[in-house]
């Protein structure tokens, strides 16, 4: 998107701390996840081999080479650097538990990036960490001498900026052993919608802010809450199938989807670190900001994307969703080319390709920045999403 819009192709188409309940229904499941104070955390067995080399963190000293084991890391990680290991993704998140009075953290950013800090599961203000910020940066102060939980979850997209997590201090106590991994995963990969972008925004008419882009509050990371999962978060604003936003063709999603950091071309993923059981495909928006795209190109590269998905998971379910800021033509042509593969890969004896399409934004839930869809969009968003997830594998809450 190169900070622009990824726009509302056709115009008739909050802050909130959320809790997965081991209870909670997905039909009035946000609301649910309002009402609990407690948060449970968001992270997955992220090929713990990776970090064996990396020793447990020292509380006294930021950099001490013995370091990283003893935070749990969701997300997809560069570990090459032994200072500590960078990251860019959205959503990709930074967890240990802790006893003593309070935490600090040594972060380097190389652009405007914001962090949400969850502490004992409550939402505390969020940090915003630039190439000129000092660190330690405290996280949480004047806590009772007791067991709590920390939580560092990068608010920002990956075009923002990478970032590199360099230790945990903890005052007047040390950490304790990292938080347990959710044995349910679930992949996404989109673009501006997926990232949460402007999505904290109070009116269309504002242009993107950093601080208003908020990935734990879109649907993705929300649909993860609701049924207890890991997510791991690939998205970019501006991103399509065979064209980005206003035409460019150059990087388009699929061919990033294999890369660890965004813009370092040289490091791939190893789909092996980690598994997921659902992979949720939301890409098209943007193909279609300067008209409608060629069927056969499209439709060409769509399946490249998901039979990429099928061979690395062989078993997952994989989503190919429409929606929600596509409308008229430009919707019904998506929906046209989108749903034909998902009926295709059905035909051919894949039935775990499903297709679902999100209600287009309703104005009346108020719009982010740019158009993009609100915080309230993204709960309807994800509440349509974990139910059908539930549906088709069974997965209980």
């Amino acid at each position: 998107m190169k900070k622009k819009i990824t726009f509302l192709l056709a115009m008739s188409m909050a802050l909130i701390s959320f809790t997965p309940m081991a209870k909670a229904s997905t039909t009035n499941g946000i609301n649910e996840l309002k009402q609990n104070k407690e948060y449970s955390s968001t992270v997955y067995n992220f090929s713990q081999s990776t970090f064996n080399n990396l020793p447990e963190i020292n509380s006294q000293n930021l950099n001490d080479k013995k370091s990283k084991s003893r935070a749990l890391f969701v997300g997809r990680f560069d570990t090459r650097d032994s200072a500590g290991p960078k990251f860019a993704w959205s959503d990709t998140t930074i967890k240990a538990n802790f006893s003593g009075t309070g935490i600090s953290v040594n972060l380097k950013s190389s652009g405007d990036n914001w962090f949400n800090v969850i502490v004992d599961g409550v939402n505390q203000k969020p940090i915003n960490v630039t190439p000129t910020t000092t660190s330690p940066i405290v996280l949480a102060s004047g806590l009772s001498k007791k067991k709590h939980t920390i939580e560092l979850v990068k608010r920002t997209e990956a075009n923002v900026g990478e970032a590199q997590f360099l230790g945990f201090k903890v005052s007047n106590g040390k950490l304790s052993s990292p938080p347990a991994a959710s044995s349910r995963r679930i992949m996404f990969i989109g673009d501006s919608i997926t990232c949460g972008y402007g999505n904290e925004g109070t009116s269309q008419y504002q242009t993107f802010t950093t601080k208003n882009e908020n990935a734990s509050l879109a649907y993705g990371a929300l649909t993860a809450k609701l049924l207890g999962a890991d997510p791991m978060t690939i998205c970019w604003s501006g991103k399509g199938v065979i064209r980005n936003y206003g035409g460019d063709t150059t990087d388009v999603m699929p061919d990033l989807v294999d890369q660890v950091l965004p813009y370092d071309k040289t490091l791939k993923w190893d789909s092996k670190n980690w598994v997921p059981q659902v992979v949720v495909i939301n890409l098209c928006t943007n193909d279609y900001s300067i008209g409608v795209p060629d069927k056969v190109a499209f439709t060409n590269a769509y399946t490249r994307l998901v039979n990429k998905v099928r061979t690395d998971y062989p078993k997952a379910d994989i989503y190919c969703a429409v929606g929600p800021m596509l409308g008229g033509d430009n919707l019904n042509s998506a929906r046209d080319y989108i749903s034909q593969i998902a009926t295709s890969k059905e035909a051919s004896g894949d039935n775990k390709v499903h297709f679902i399409e999100f209600p287009a934004q309703d104005f009346a839930n108020g719009l982010g920045e740019d158009w993009h869809p609100s915080v309230k969009t993204h709960e309807l968003m994800a509440n349509q999403l974990a139910s059908q997830i539930q549906k088709d594998l069974g997965w209980k809450n």
